[in-house]
This record gives C-alpha cells, structure tokens and sequence, in this order.
C-alpha cells in the first residue's frame, strides 16, 4: 500500500523549496547573471533534505544527513570559488571592471539553501507548521532588502548600545531572579521576578515603539506603539511615552495621541479578555467596558486632525529608546501599589472590594479583573458588584495614566492630556452613578 503521508511531506519540503528559489530567482540581474543557485535548485535541496532526513531513519543513523549537509556545503563552495575566478580573469558582467566583485557575489543565497535542507528535513519529520511558519519569515528577510539595510544604516551607536542594554536586563538578569512571593504572613505579594518583569515590560514597549518609529516614521510609529501598548499594559506605554517626551517634546502631540489610543484600546482588551473567561459576562460588561471607548477614540481623531492642520515640523531625531530608571522607579510604585491593594483586602475583608479595586486599578487593570472573575465563578460575586469593581478599577487606572502624564510629561502634554481625563472620567463616573 501507499504511504500518502510520506508523499504529503516529500510534497511540503518540494514546495517550500519551490517558492523559496522562485524568490531568489526574482532578484535576480537577468538571464545571463550566475548565481548558486536557481529555482530548481531550491526545489531539488528542499526534496533532498526530506529524503536525507527519510533515509537516516530507515536506517538508524544521521549519516546520510549530514552527508548531504555536507556534499551541499562544499558545493556551494566550490560554486562561490569558480565564480570569482571567473569573474577575476573576465572582467565583471553587465560592464564591471575585472577584480571587482559581482553585486550579487553575497553568500545570502547559499545561506538560504542551507535552510531550504534543513527546511526538507523538518518536513520529513512532519513539523510542518514550524516549517512554514519559517518560509514565512525568510521570504520576508529575502524580501525585505532594501528596508532591513535602510534600517541598519539609520542606526546610531547609541541605538545599538540600547539594544544590549534591553537584551542583558531581559536575557541575563531576569532568569536569575527567584520567582516566589516575599513578605508577611497573609501579603506574600513581592514577587521579584514578577516585579522586574514588569521592569523588562515597560522597557521592552519602549524599544518595540522606537524600532516602528525607525521604520515608519513618528507620526504612524507612535500610533502603532499606542495600540500594540493598549494590548499589552496602557500603564506601562504611558509611562514610556511620558518619560520620553521630556526628551522629544516636539514629538509632545504624537506622544498624547498614542496614549489615548493605548487607553481606548485597554478596555477592549479588557473586555475580550473577560469574555474568555466566562462567556456570560459578554452581555453585562459590554455597556461598563466599551463605552468609554467612545470618548477616547473621538478624542484620539480630534487630536490627530489638529495635528494634521498645524503640520508643523518636528525637530531633531528621535532621541535614545532605553531608560532603565523611569522602569525602575514605577516597578518599585506598581509593587508598593499592589501591596496596600492586598492587605486591603486581606484587613478589611470582601466587604471592601470596591476600595480593593479601586487601589488594584490604581496600579493595573488585569490583576482585578481576574480577581473580580475569580471571586465571580468560585464564590458567587454578583454581576451588580462586579461590574462596581471593573468600573472603580478603571476611574483610578485613568486617574493613575493621567496623573503620570500631567505631572511626568512635557509642558505641552499636560493641557492636552486633562480633556481625555475628563472625558473618560466622567463617562466611568456616570456609569457607576448608573449601577449604584
């Protein structure tokens, strides 16, 4: 009988191949230009990874692997050596001087082929989503030339710098930190890793927004950071974007419009997030949860068109990505928050819970919302007192953002920024006046 599944993956490593050479082949100078490899050849390395890989199980041994690993190594490098002396003796093509290397001569493609082999071979031993999701990524890095060299050059020392700082706190510091809770009986809430996590977490929004900013633009960069932030942590893109203003105040207005977008967008997070957990609160928190939205984006638009009618020009460039100190100093509030939060509600019971969410708001938005849901299906909390709790949490989380902004931000945010407050505010407070 026929094996369909080897044929299913001998096909997989086949067409990964294919599309990878017709990629290769695209970028190509013409006809006549000599390359490592073509179209063909990918297809015919993807196919011989998958039967490398097919053989050294039948029998028992990686030889024929790495056989053909290396029978494609020392091809490729006998086809870069005959193509330089070619080029050496004849003179370059399409007009090149003798001696000077092709623009082509790079070792990119080689270094393709070599995955496209191992690409064959993860196919065989059917990790075909991790297989694709990889094509995906390389077609993307090939594609991508001009941008990623145009990126690279726009860098600074400085920005380079940054990214070791980033890598060695996140990398090198947290994995050592222990991650059990600390404190006294009842309060164990000082969780080191937990807290330099969250360090790590205001930093790393920080760099992600100044890398779309590098490749986007200010203008579209800072708005992108705004709604990945509202995502992940508004409070934490708050806080980055406040601290990085004094800096950048031209960038004042982008910096404000990115941060009434990271609050618009927490509460729809909030929402999706609280649906998930319990499906039958999709009905009572979608008034309490989406419409302070409305006020936020209507006044995230009114700022981009003011902006977009000043058009005044910003100067200077965007300065360095990487401040540990400001990350540092809210993680040490974000953990003293957290602990009066608890010993609230450890000292004064559940009867408090609103004063707990309040104080659990103050500081972030998901630790009471999965408290409040826990309390919901585990001990009955009523949806009346929930909802009470979401809308307490989210008053102070706005009181919080907009205190962070007024008294941290540039000059210029903080008449900017004292309308979203309201706006937010006064719909939130409405609401509970509603619910009450």
């Amino acid at each position: 009988m026929l094996e369909f599944n080897v044929f299913y993956r001998l096909a997989a490593a086949i067409g990964i191949g294919l599309i990878i050479g017709m990629q290769r082949e695209h970028t190509y100078f013409d006809q006549s230009d000599r390359h490592p490899a073509g179209v063909r050849t990918f297809t015919l390395v993807g196919l011989g990874g998958a039967m490398a890989a097919f053989l050294s199980s039948l029998m028992g041994s990686v030889a024929p692997f790495v056989t053909g690993f290396i029978v494609i190594g020392l091809l490729l490098v006998a086809s870069h050596v005959a193509f330089g002396l070619i080029h050496r003796d004849m003179g370059g093509l399409h007009g090149r001087e003798p001696g000077i290397p092709p623009a082509n001569a790079g070792i990119t493609t080689s270094v393709a082929l070599v995955i496209v082999y191992l690409l064959g071979a993860l196919c065989w031993y059917n990790q075909l989503l991790e297989s694709c999701v990889i094509m995906v990524v390389m077609l993307w890095i090939l594609t991508a030339k001009e941008q990623l060299h145009s990126f690279a050059q726009r860098l600074s020392k400085e920005d380079i710098l940054a990214t070791v700082k980033f890598a060695v706190i996140s990398a090198l510091v947290l994995p050592f930190l222990p991650d059990q809770p600390y404190g006294p009986a009842g309060l164990e809430v000082l969780n080191p890793h937990t807290i330099w996590l969250f360090v790590v977490f205001i930093s790393g929004i920080g760099f992600v927004g100044y890398v779309l900013i590098k490749l986007v633009g200010p203008g579209k960069g800072i708005w992108l950071t705004g709604l990945l932030g509202g995502l992940a942590s508004s409070t934490a893109l708050t806080l980055n974007l406040t601290s990085r203003s004094r800096d950048n105040e031209s960038y004042a207005s982008d910096f404000t419009m990115g941060i009434v977008l990271s609050w618009s967008v927490m509460y729809v997070r909030l929402y999706l997030i609280c649906i998930v957990l319990s499906g039958e609160l999709a009905k009572p928190l979608a008034l309490p949860l989406l419409l302070p939205v409305v006020p936020g984006l209507a006044y995230g638009v009114f700022l981009k068109i003011r902006a977009s009618r000043n058009s005044k020009q910003h100067g200077g460039d965007f300065s360095n990505p990487f401040k540990l100190g400001p990350a540092i100093k809210f993680g040490a509030i974000f953990t003293c928050v957290m602990f009066v939060a608890n010993a609230a509600r450890v000292y004064l019971g559940s009867g408090a819970l609103l004063a707990c969410s309040f104080l659990g708001g103050a500081a972030e938005m998901d630790a009471v919302a999965f408290s409040v849901i826990d309390m919901h299906l585990k001990s009955g909390l009523d949806v009346r007192n929930l909802v009470l709790a979401f809308l307490f949490a989210s008053l102070a989380n706005t009181l919080t953002k907009g205190g962070l902004v007024f008294f941290l931000g540039a000059k210029s945010m903080r008449k900017a920024i004292v309308p979203a407050v309201a706006l937010i505010g006064t719909v939130t407070v409405g609401l509970i006046a509603f619910y009450f």
